[in-house]
C-alpha cells in the first residue's frame, strides 16, 4: 500500500492527523507483514527447497518477492517473472473453456460424455461435463495406476503418454462410486474434458485455451507445451528420485499432465488469470456462479466446477493449488479478485520434508491475511 502524504490547515488539522495516523498504521501492518514474507521465504529455502517466488495483489498495489535459486548447478537465483509449470491449476483454464462452450450454445453442463467421446468412458451415458469438472463422476484417478509414473522414473523423462492412455490407466480401475453420488479429486476427469473440448470444437486443446484465455488476457508468459523442455527464462524443477539428492526434472514430459496439469506459466500470469475470472471477465456472472457452486469432498474439501473454496484465517478464498514433477504453486483470490496470493516453488511436494510443507502453509496464510495484531 502506498500512503499519500496529507496536507492540512489548522482548520482540518485533526483530520489530517486521524489520516496520518491511519495511514501510518497500515504502513506498519504491511512492514510487519514484510518481513514475516522474508522470514517465512527463508524458512522454505532453509528447510531444502530451492526456491520461491510470491507476488501478492491487492487492487492496483503489488508486492513481488523472490529466494532461493532457480537452478540449483549454476547458482542461478529465482526470479519472479520464472516460468514454471503450473501443474492442476490447469484445471481452471480448462473449465473457462468448457463454461465458454456451454455460454456459445455448443455444449451443455449435463450432456452426456458418451455423446462427445463415444466408448472413451465405459459409462460414459451415465456420467455428465458437470460431474467431470466437480468430480463427482466416479472415474478413478490415473495417478493411482501402476503404470502411471513407471517411465519416467526409470529416467525416460520424454516419454510422452496420449490422453486417451491416461483416461484408460484411470478407467481400468474400475469405478469409485456411481457417478453423482460422492466426490473424489481425479486427474481422468480433466484429460477426459479437454477430449470433449477437441471434440466440440475440432480443434486443439492448445489451441483454445490460446485464443480464449491467453491471447485475450495478454498472458504472454502462458502455453500449453508438447515439448520437454519450458520456454524463455525458467525455473528448474527439483523430485527427489528415491533418495537424495533431488534430481532435476526440468525436462519433463507436459503429456503426464495435459488438462488436467499440463499448463507453464509465471506467478503474475497467473495472477492476471484468477482476476479476470473472478471480476466477470471471462465468464458470465450466471457460469460463474456455477463454477462457484462446491461440493464437498471425502477429506472436506470444496469443490466447484475447476475452482476450490478454501478456507484461511482470514476468511474464504477461491482458486487452486497445483503440483508437476519438480514444482508446486499455489494461487488464492478473495471472492472477487480484489486480492490475490501467487507462490511457485521449484521442489516438488512429493519431495519435501515436514518442516518444508509447515514453511509453505504458513507463508500463504502470511501472504494472504497478514500478520495478527
Amino acid at each position: 500500500m502506498k500512503c499519500r502524504t496529507v496536507l492540512a490547515t489548522v482548520t482540518v488539522t485533526m483530520a489530517g492527523a486521524l489520516a496520518a495516523a491511519a495511514c501510518g498504521s497500515s504502513v506498519s501492518a504491511e512492514i510487519d507483514r514484510d518481513r514475516q514474507l522474508d522470514a517465512d521465504m527463508a524458512a522454505v529455502v532453509a528447510s531444502g527447497v530451492p526456491g520461491v517466488a510470491l507476488v501478492i495483489r491487492d487492487e492496483g498495489n503489488t508486492t513481488r518477492l523472490a529466494q532461493g535459486l532457480g537452478d540449483v548447478a549454476t547458482g542461478t537465483p529465482m526470479g519472479v517473472d520464472d516460468r514454471i509449470r503450473i501443474g492442476s491449476l490447469s484445471k481452471s483454464y480448462v473449465a473457462v473453456v468448457v463454461l465458454q462452450l456451454v455460454d456459445e450454445g455448443r455444449l451443455a453442463l449435463d450432456d452426456r460424455i458418451e455423446q462427445w467421446v463415444p466408448g472413451l468412458v465405459p459409462n460414459g451415458a451415465d456420467i455428465s461435463v458437470r460431474q467431470l469438472l466437480n468430480h463427482t463422476s466416479g472415474i478413478p484417478n490415473y495417478e493411482e495406476h501402476p503404470d502411471y509414473m513407471a517411465p519416467y522414473l526409470a529416467g525416460d523423462f520424454g516419454h510422452v503418454t496420449t490422453p486417451r492412455q491416461l483416461v484408460h490407466m484411470g478407467t481400468s480401475q474400475g469405478e469409485l462410486f456411481p457417478p453423482g453420488t460422492s466426490s473424489a479429486y481425479s486427474n481422468t476427469n480433466y484429460t477426459v474434458a479437454g477430449l470433449v473440448v477437441e471434440a466440440a470444437t475440432g480443434r486443439p486443446l492448445a489451441e483454445e485455451l490460446e485464443r480464449r484465455i491467453f491471447d485475450p488476457l495478454d498472458l504472454d508468459a502462458t502455453y500449453l507445451p508438447e515439448a520437454p523442455e519450458i520456454d524463455g527464462v525458467h525455473a528448474h524443477g527439483y523430485f527427489v528420485m528415491g533418495q537424495p539428492p533431488a534430481t532435476d526434472v526440468t525436462r519433463f514430459s507436459p503429456s503426464i499432465g495435459w488438462a488436467g496439469g499440463g499448463i507453464v506459466s509465471t506467478d503474475a500470469d497467473v495472477t492476471t488469470f484468477y482476476r479476470a475470472l473472478l471480476g466477470g471477465e471471462l465468464l458470465p456472472a450466471h457460469l460463474l456462479e456455477q463454477m462457484m457452486t462446491t461440493v464437498t469432498g471425502s477429506s472436506g474439501e470444496r469443490y466447484g466446477l475447476g475452482l476450490a473454496q478454501r478456507e484461511l484465517s482470514c476468511g474464504t478464498a477461491w482458486g487452486h493449488g497445483g503440483n508437476f514433477p519438480g514444482y508446486l504453486v499455489e494461487s488464492y483470490s478473495s471472492p472477487t479478485g480484489g486480492h490475490q496470493v501467487t507462490a511457485a516453488y521449484n521442489l516438488d511436494p512429493n519431495s519435501m520434508a515436514p518442516a518444508s510443507k509447515e514453511a509453505v502453509t504458513s507463508l500463504l496464510e502470511h501472504a494472504f491475511c497478514g500478520v495478527d495484531g
